[in-house]
Protein backbone atom coordinates (compact mmCIF):
# COMPACT_ATOMS: atom_id res chain seq x y z
CA UNK A 1 0.00 0.00 0.00
CA UNK A 2 1.12 3.33 -0.86
CA UNK A 3 0.51 5.47 2.40
CA UNK A 4 -0.35 5.21 6.29
CA UNK A 5 -3.26 3.83 7.96
CA UNK A 6 -4.89 5.46 10.67
CA UNK A 7 -5.15 3.72 13.97
CA UNK A 8 -9.22 4.39 14.71
CA UNK A 9 -11.05 2.47 12.77
CA UNK A 10 -13.45 5.21 10.65
CA UNK A 11 -10.12 6.79 9.18
CA UNK A 12 -8.47 3.57 7.64
CA UNK A 13 -8.68 4.72 4.05
CA UNK A 14 -5.39 4.92 2.44
CA UNK A 15 -4.06 8.15 1.40
CA UNK A 16 -3.96 8.79 -2.20
CA UNK A 17 -0.60 10.52 -3.63
CA UNK A 18 -1.55 12.69 -6.76
CA UNK A 19 -0.06 11.67 -10.22
CA UNK A 20 3.02 13.11 -11.10
CA UNK A 21 3.23 14.91 -14.27
CA UNK A 22 5.64 16.19 -16.09
CA UNK A 23 5.67 19.55 -17.48
CA UNK A 24 7.82 20.94 -20.38
CA UNK A 25 8.78 24.04 -18.51
CA UNK A 26 10.59 21.77 -15.68
CA UNK A 27 14.56 20.85 -15.74
CA UNK A 28 15.99 18.53 -16.62
CA UNK A 29 19.39 16.90 -18.11
CA UNK A 30 18.30 17.22 -21.37
CA UNK A 31 17.66 21.41 -20.96
CA UNK A 32 18.73 22.36 -25.23
CA UNK A 33 20.99 25.28 -24.56
CA UNK A 34 19.99 26.95 -27.31
CA UNK A 35 16.51 27.23 -24.61
CA UNK A 36 18.36 28.82 -22.07
CA UNK A 37 18.75 32.67 -20.83
CA UNK A 38 22.02 34.34 -21.74
CA UNK A 39 24.38 34.86 -18.96
CA UNK A 40 24.48 37.73 -16.54
CA UNK A 41 27.41 40.04 -17.16
CA UNK A 42 30.29 39.93 -15.16
CA UNK A 43 31.34 42.62 -13.14
CA UNK A 44 34.67 44.35 -13.02
CA UNK A 45 37.02 44.54 -10.47
CA UNK A 46 36.72 47.07 -7.80
CA UNK A 47 39.03 49.95 -8.88
CA UNK A 48 38.91 53.04 -6.59
CA UNK A 49 41.08 55.46 -8.49
CA UNK A 50 39.01 54.50 -12.12
CA UNK A 51 36.85 57.51 -13.46
CA UNK A 52 34.06 55.56 -14.15
CA UNK A 53 33.68 53.67 -10.32
CA UNK A 54 32.83 54.78 -7.04
CA UNK A 55 34.60 55.01 -3.77
CA UNK A 56 33.55 53.19 -1.29
CA UNK A 57 30.29 55.38 -0.91
CA UNK A 58 28.29 55.66 -3.99
CA UNK A 59 25.89 58.67 -4.08
CA UNK A 60 25.65 58.53 -7.45
CA UNK A 61 23.71 55.03 -7.59
CA UNK A 62 26.11 53.21 -9.76
CA UNK A 63 27.15 50.10 -8.45
CA UNK A 64 30.67 49.83 -7.54
CA UNK A 65 33.11 49.07 -9.98
CA UNK A 66 30.26 47.40 -12.49
CA UNK A 67 29.12 48.36 -16.02
CA UNK A 68 26.72 46.22 -17.23
CA UNK A 69 28.91 44.56 -19.64
CA UNK A 70 27.57 47.28 -22.06
CA UNK A 71 29.31 50.29 -20.57
CA UNK A 72 26.11 51.87 -18.67
CA UNK A 73 25.89 53.32 -15.38
CA UNK A 74 24.04 50.02 -13.05
CA UNK A 75 21.88 51.31 -10.51
CA UNK A 76 22.65 49.68 -6.72
CA UNK A 77 19.88 48.58 -4.72
CA UNK A 78 20.90 51.63 -2.29
CA UNK A 79 18.58 54.07 -0.95
CA UNK A 80 19.56 57.60 0.86
CA UNK A 81 23.64 56.62 0.73
CA UNK A 82 22.73 53.44 2.45
CA UNK A 83 24.87 50.39 0.66
CA UNK A 84 23.10 47.26 0.05
CA UNK A 85 25.64 44.35 -0.72
CA UNK A 86 24.30 41.01 -2.22
CA UNK A 87 27.38 39.67 -2.93
CA UNK A 88 29.75 38.44 -0.80
CA UNK A 89 33.01 39.38 -3.36
CA UNK A 90 31.61 43.18 -3.77
CA UNK A 91 31.06 42.96 0.40
CA UNK A 92 34.87 41.82 0.70
CA UNK A 93 36.08 44.38 -1.77
CA UNK A 94 34.20 47.21 -0.21
CA UNK A 95 35.49 45.81 3.41
CA UNK A 96 39.40 46.34 2.34
CA UNK A 97 39.21 49.77 0.72
CA UNK A 98 37.30 50.71 3.94
CA UNK A 99 40.12 49.72 6.06
CA UNK A 100 42.45 52.50 4.05
CA UNK A 101 40.46 54.92 5.17
CA UNK A 102 39.28 56.47 8.93
CA UNK A 103 35.83 56.95 8.61
CA UNK A 104 33.02 55.41 10.20
CA UNK A 105 31.15 52.57 8.88
CA UNK A 106 28.31 51.09 10.22
CA UNK A 107 27.25 47.47 9.13
CA UNK A 108 23.56 46.70 9.31
CA UNK A 109 23.07 42.72 9.49
CA UNK A 110 19.29 42.52 8.15
CA UNK A 111 16.93 39.84 6.97
CA UNK A 112 13.76 40.19 5.15
CA UNK A 113 11.64 38.28 7.51
CA UNK A 114 12.43 40.30 10.49
CA UNK A 115 10.11 42.70 11.94
CA UNK A 116 12.60 44.78 13.96
CA UNK A 117 14.97 44.71 11.19
CA UNK A 118 12.01 46.84 8.70
CA UNK A 119 11.46 48.96 11.83
CA UNK A 120 14.82 50.33 11.80
CA UNK A 121 14.63 51.29 8.42
CA UNK A 122 13.76 54.87 8.30
CA UNK A 123 16.23 55.33 10.85
CA UNK A 124 19.16 53.66 8.93
CA UNK A 125 18.28 55.49 5.83
CA UNK A 126 17.92 59.19 8.17
CA UNK A 127 21.42 58.21 10.01
CA UNK A 128 22.93 57.85 6.29
CA UNK A 129 21.34 61.05 4.81
CA UNK A 130 22.43 62.89 7.64
CA UNK A 131 25.74 62.00 8.33
CA UNK A 132 27.61 62.20 5.00
CA UNK A 133 31.07 61.13 6.95
CA UNK A 134 29.46 58.12 7.64
CA UNK A 135 28.85 55.16 5.57
CA UNK A 136 25.59 52.47 6.02
CA UNK A 137 26.19 48.93 4.83
CA UNK A 138 23.23 47.00 4.81
CA UNK A 139 23.62 43.01 4.31
CA UNK A 140 21.19 40.56 4.26
CA UNK A 141 21.87 37.28 6.49
CA UNK A 142 20.68 34.86 4.65
CA UNK A 143 22.36 36.07 1.27
CA UNK A 144 25.82 36.88 3.07
CA UNK A 145 25.73 34.13 5.37
CA UNK A 146 29.70 33.78 5.59
CA UNK A 147 29.62 37.16 6.05
CA UNK A 148 27.43 37.77 9.06
CA UNK A 149 29.39 33.96 10.48
CA UNK A 150 32.51 35.77 10.04
CA UNK A 151 31.57 38.24 12.69
CA UNK A 152 29.51 36.33 14.59
CA UNK A 153 25.98 37.88 14.17
CA UNK A 154 23.10 35.76 16.26
CA UNK A 155 20.54 38.38 16.44
CA UNK A 156 18.99 40.79 14.27
CA UNK A 157 18.92 43.49 13.65
CA UNK A 158 22.85 43.89 14.83
CA UNK A 159 25.05 47.12 14.08
CA UNK A 160 28.20 47.10 13.86
CA UNK A 161 30.22 49.84 13.76
CA UNK A 162 33.77 50.21 12.12
CA UNK A 163 36.66 51.87 12.19
CA UNK A 164 39.82 50.91 9.44
CA UNK A 165 38.07 47.59 9.59
CA UNK A 166 38.05 47.12 13.51
CA UNK A 167 35.13 47.02 15.40
CA UNK A 168 34.49 49.44 17.51
CA UNK A 169 30.50 49.67 19.24
CA UNK A 170 28.12 46.86 18.59
CA UNK A 171 23.97 47.69 18.56
CA UNK A 172 22.16 44.25 18.69
CA UNK A 173 18.56 44.98 18.59
CA UNK A 174 15.52 47.50 17.06
CA UNK A 175 17.45 50.23 19.59
CA UNK A 176 16.99 53.81 17.67
CA UNK A 177 18.45 55.99 20.36
CA UNK A 178 21.50 53.84 21.78
CA UNK A 179 22.64 53.38 17.98
CA UNK A 180 22.43 56.83 17.20
CA UNK A 181 24.30 57.63 20.38
CA UNK A 182 26.79 55.58 19.39
CA UNK A 183 27.31 57.13 15.59
CA UNK A 184 27.44 60.35 17.27
CA UNK A 185 29.96 59.25 19.70
CA UNK A 186 32.43 57.35 17.13
CA UNK A 187 31.78 59.34 13.67
CA UNK A 188 34.53 62.36 14.83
Amino acid sequence: MGGKLSTIPENRATIVKPAYKKSANQWSNNYKPENRAPAAPACAPYAPNTCNTVAPKPSSGIAVGCDGGAGFPVKTTSTMDVIAFHSSTKWREYFEASKQSNKLVVIYFTATWCGPCRYMEPTIKELAAKYSDVDVAKLDVDELFNVSREFGIQAMPTFLLTKKGKEIDKVIGAKKEDLQKKVEKHRA
